[in-house]
């Protein structure tokens, strides 16, 4: 006597999905740590690249080129600038579930805002209305004479 052969019972449908939605395999871990750090290394560089370009501007605001006050507010708007941009790129990682990416770009994003913030604060006593010195500084009665001695040596005797 054979026995029969059972049939195979077909294998369950997967579960629906939501559209657009993919499954998640290892490899998109590993573009999700890869673009993360490449995105951080090249904010990185930018950022270093503006505060060059601010550094010299401001040296070269030193030597008679632009007012300091104006470096400092292009440097502050292209800070806030990048901010913005990293939170738009952080967004859109979120929205393509790269979750390692959208936190590393929300953390760059907070660190330029803290940077803005520091420089405008650090930059806020520098910049200010500073008093004019007085254009003849009051030194005593002793100094107003030459050499301390008659009355048609100091000014006005």
């Amino acid at each position: 006597m054979t026995t029969p052969t059972p049939t195979p019972k077909p294998a369950p449908p997967p579960a629906p999905r939501a559209p657009g939605e993919r499954r998640r395999t290892g490899s998109h871990w590993f573009a999700d740590i890869a673009t993360a750090l490449l995105l951080t290394l090249l904010e990185a560089v930018a950022v270093t690249a503006g505060l060059y370009v601010a550094a010299f501007a401001a040296w070269d605001a030193q030597g008679g080129g632009d007012d300091p006050g104006t470096v400092v507010i292009v440097l502050l708007v292209g800070l806030l600038l990048a901010a913005v941009a990293v939170a738009v790129v952080s967004g859109r990682a979120f929205r393509r579930r790269a979750p390692v990416t959208g936190c590393v770009q929300a953390l760059v994003c907070a660190a330029l805002l803290a940077g803005a913030a520091g420089i405008a604060h650090q930059s806020r006593d520098h910049l200010g209305p500073q008093t004019p010195a007085p254009s003849s500084p009051y030194r005593g009665t002793y100094g107003q004479c030459f050499s301390g001695g008659d009355s048609h040596e100091c000014p006005g005797g």
